[in-house]
């Protein structure tokens, strides 16, 4: 299909949104007439697109090819390539064997032209260790207690806020808080101390993509026994809604009342005071814990126990029993021998006033036994039996300190300060508790002298472990054991290196808060020991029974090197000699065995090498039938292939277009300069190398055209006989020689007809598409290329494209000035007729008047 112009634009798209009088008074067709007459700019503007569309797939076409130079040449010439073949180091013996009585316990890599063997490995490293017995001052005993002690066949008091919402809109943003099902609200206090902690979680995105935490706009206050709310800046803007769509047993026990706003003139308050007996609602005990469940895990299995629904015959079993307490111990040690086996988890009840106060034990000193979840009113520190969602018989790592030590609270400058029980909070120079945004008082944390970071009621030990083991520098890793409930701290530094150093107080003379939940580590001078303490009941540090250390320790070999016996130390069980690593996994004497010891020999590693040259070859060959193909084509001289217009394309098929395009790019790049000099260069590259030497040949077939062949066979012998020879026929660099310049003088450059196969072709890829320096390869100076990003905005064929861009906005004015030109005058013409049709018309009727 032969094509003559890009443009073919009808005249309703040529006038756009012109009005024009369409031969309405003249009977022409002015909008064909003017289409004519601006002809030939068009087909000039079409002209121009054609060409530069020839030029965007003549670029594609170089591109094609130099990125393919570019990854053949990243692959294997690259320093950082794995598939280095110019580097003489991928063809050294990689694979290294030991032999001698013990070998087994030694392994080896690296290469050296050191003579070595090893007689003796007297002692292995080990890393400075020191572990502590759980955290200190709480007791990790081999059972989960209940709290609390329930009269199953009396009422209980039950939670109107644990686990319950409460919703707000700021501005037009909704968030809502919920009442952790894991504390219990006696007072008012409690509730306006939780919906602070639970507001300084709660968080709205603002419309500048920024988001802000609600504490910093609004808080809660107790007023008269009142929950108020109120703005912390009293400038505020916005209005603070409680949403009715809260839980209403929340707002009826805080006597709040949905909809109501928090404004400058509004705001939000407890109709009257909230009592203690509002937060909470007293139900029978068996209406509690009918159908109710407790999810347990016991040594990594886990198993949900279910009490017995409501007049079922196992609830009518225990809540009309003469001895509740009996039924409901022995209900639950059935349901537990029946999820994890009899007698691994025993039930007891430590209550002795009557009631039912449920304890779960485990036998041996390695079980781990944890409460995970279950419904509320149940599980939860303010559930009915107080036990706490996630109790273990081990640390809960997840668990804030706050969680796990206690929380109280102090007043400092008018202001609620939340600190841990038990442990003494940074201070500044004015005497002051140190806290962060939210007012929770800052505990330090050093390890070793360094300061690990300042930490709060909400910080959980994992966040503390998290810090420690993201702190390079304190030279320490802590971990912890769930099935020895161990705490591990180990030394990064080897050997006798190693220290773990917690110190009572910090640096900078706080209380070290790593001492308060671990224990101290005091080195003698010489490391030679550590003395190791921990809190007693009273707060006093005293020796811990329970932590033990081990101390660190260098590996010792003993080395024959070169002849020479050498008593070689270090921190790991990883010894370099001169570049060859050895490492042991045991200890071993042998000349008390009157053994020679190990030695070492090395091989190439055949398949390695192999899989690597088979790789090139099929990388290099297809690169090579690229170029020739593209240089070789000839365009189809029988038919005028142009750019297809968006018109044309409008009557054909997809596969038809396709086709089409297919045919127009053939022979872009028919005799290309360039490509010809690359493709001859590349055709005679290898001749006369050595590479036919290891296997490698340049095949003869003139069709192939430089392409090179592998005899996989003789290349294995080669490597298994002479692998210098595979490398040198690789990777020797150049020889220089000595040409005389114009002016007389000489110059060293490189000999391009010596070194070896990937030193001669990394001329030329540099060459063509060598991707860095001021000047580039020639086909990315040209087209342009992905892996040299500046080179896509400025190649030769870029700056093509952006003039005939430029010519083209040059024409499409001219066209639209000719437009807006002919257009009017028609349009006057149609006027004017139209004004002499009504005249005439006029004068007839006067003429006709008269007779």
């Amino acid at each position: 299909m032969a094509v003559s112009s890009v443009g073919g634009s009808s005249a309703s798209s040529l006038y756009g949104s012109r009005n024009v009088l369409s031969g309405l008074a003249s009977g022409m067709d002015t909008e064909a007439m003017i289409e004519n007459m601006v002809m030939g700019t068009k087909n000039k503007i079409t002209a121009q697109q054609q060409k530069q569309q020839k030029l965007l797939w003549k670029q594609e076409a170089y591109r094609s090819i130099s990125d393919q130079l570019v990854q053949l040449s990243t692959k294997y010439t690259s320093y950082t390539s794995s598939t280095n073949l110019m580097s003489a180091n991928f063809f050294k013996p990689s694979i290294i064997t030991t032999a001698g009585k013990y070998k087994d316990l030694i392994s080896a890599s690296g290469s050296t032209t050191s003579d070595i063997v090893i007689q003796r490995v007297s002692q292995l490293a080990k890393s400075e260790t020191i572990t502590f017995s759980g955290l200190s001052g709480i007791d990790n005993t081999q059972s989960i207690d209940a709290s609390k002690g329930v009269d199953l066949k009396g009422d209980v008091n039950v939670s109107n806020l644990a686990g319950k919402q409460l919703s707000f809109k700021y501005g037009n943003k909704s968030f809502s808080i919920t009442f952790d099902s894991d504390r219990e609200y006696k007072s008012v206090e409690d509730v306006a101390d939780e919906i602070n902690r639970q507001l300084s979680n709660a968080s709205v995105s603002l419309s500048d993509g920024t988001s802000i935490k609600m504490d910093s706009k609004v808080k809660a206050e107790v007023v008269d026994g009142k929950i108020s709310f109120q703005f912390t800046n009293s400038s505020e803007t916005n209005t603070l809604e409680l949403l009715g769509s809260s839980s209403q047993e929340v707002l009826t026990a805080l006597h709040l009342s949905g909809g109501s706003k928090l404004t400058a003139t509004d705001k939000i308050e407890s109709s009257s005071a909230v009592e203690a007996t509002d937060l909470a609602t007293s139900k029978p005990a068996g209406e509690v814990l009918a159908g109710s469940s407790m999810k347990f895990t016991f040594n990594g299995t886990t198993a949900t126990i279910t009490m017995p629904e409501k007049d079922s015959a196992e609830y009518k079993a225990i809540f009309e029993s003469s001895d509740p307490n009996s039924a409901m111990q022995n209900y639950l040690q059935t349901q537990l021998d029946q999820a994890f086996g009899y007698g691994r988890v025993t039930v007891s009840n430590t209550a002795s006033d009557g009631t039912f106060q449920p304890s779960f034990s485990v036998k041996g000193d390695s079980d781990t036994l944890s409460i995970d979840s279950g419904t509320l009113h149940v599980v939860g520190k303010g559930g009915i039996f107080g036990i706490d969602r996630g109790a273990s018989n081990r640390v809960n790592t997840s668990k804030t300190l706050g969680d796990l030590y206690g929380t109280d609270s102090i007043e400092q400058d008018g202001k609620k300060i939340t600190i841990i029980k038990g442990m003494t909070a940074i201070t500044g120079p004015d005497g002051k508790i140190k806290t962060d945004e939210s007012g929770n008082a800052l505990y330090s944390f050093e390890i070793n002298g360094v300061k690990i970071g300042e930490f709060s009621a909400n910080d959980s030990i994992s966040t503390l472990t998290s810090a420690i083991n993201s702190k390079p520098e304190a030279g320490v890793k802590l971990s912890y054991s769930k099935t020895s409930n161990q705490f591990v701290f180990s030394s990064t530094h080897g050997g006798t290196g190693g220290r773990v150093s917690i110190s009572e107080t910090t640096s900078d003379g706080a209380d070290n808060l790593a001492a308060r939940l671990f224990g101290t580590v005091e080195y003698s001078d010489d490391g030679s020991t550590a003395k190791i303490q921990r809190l007693d009941k009273q707060g006093q540090y005293v020796d811990s029974a329970s932590s033990t250390r081990i101390q660190g320790q260098d590996a010792k070999m003993t080395a024959l090197i070169n002849g020479v016996e050498r008593e070689l130390t270090s921190g790991t069980n990883a010894f370099n000699i001169d570049g060859f690593t050895v490492t042991a996994s045991g200890t071993f004497d042998a000349a008390a065995e009157n053994d020679s010891g190990v030695s070492f020999s090395a091989k190439v590693d055949s398949d390695k090498i192999v899989d690597a040259i088979k790789s090139f070859v099929e990388d290099y060959n297809k690169v090579l039938s690229e170029i020739n193909e593209q240089y070789s084509t000839q365009p189809d001289y029988n038919k005028s292939y142009e750019p297809l217009t968006e018109d044309q394309k409008a009557d054909m098929s997809d596969k038809e277009i396709e086709a089409f395009e297919t045919k127009a790019k053939q022979g872009l790049l028919f005799n290309d300069s360039d490509l010809g000099s690359l493709s001859s260069s590349l055709r005679f590259l290898f001749s006369g190398s050595d590479l036919s030497k290891i296997g490698i040949n340049v095949s003869t077939n003139y069709s192939d055209k430089g392409k090179i062949t592998l005899d996989e066979t003789k290349l294995r012998s080669i490597l298994e006989t002479d692998p210098d020879a595979v490398a040198s026929a690789f990777s020797d660099p150049m020889e220089q020689k000595q040409v005389t310049n114009a002016d007389g003088t000489t110059t060293w450059v490189d000999d391009t007809s010596s070194g070896g196969a990937i030193s001669r072709l990394k001329v030329q890829l540099d060459k063509y598409a060598g991707t860095t320096g001021a000047t580039k390869g020639i086909l990315i100076e040209k087209a342009g290329s992905q892996y040299s990003p500046l080179s896509l905005l400025n190649n030769t064929i870029q700056n093509q494209l952006e003039d005939i861009t430029d010519m083209i906005d040059t024409l499409t004015d001219k066209l639209n000035d000719q437009i807006d030109t002919y257009t009017a005058k028609f349009s006057r013409l149609e006027v004017l007729i139209s004004q002499m049709n009504s005249q005439s018309s006029y004068l007839a009727s006067l003429g006709g008047s008269g007779y």
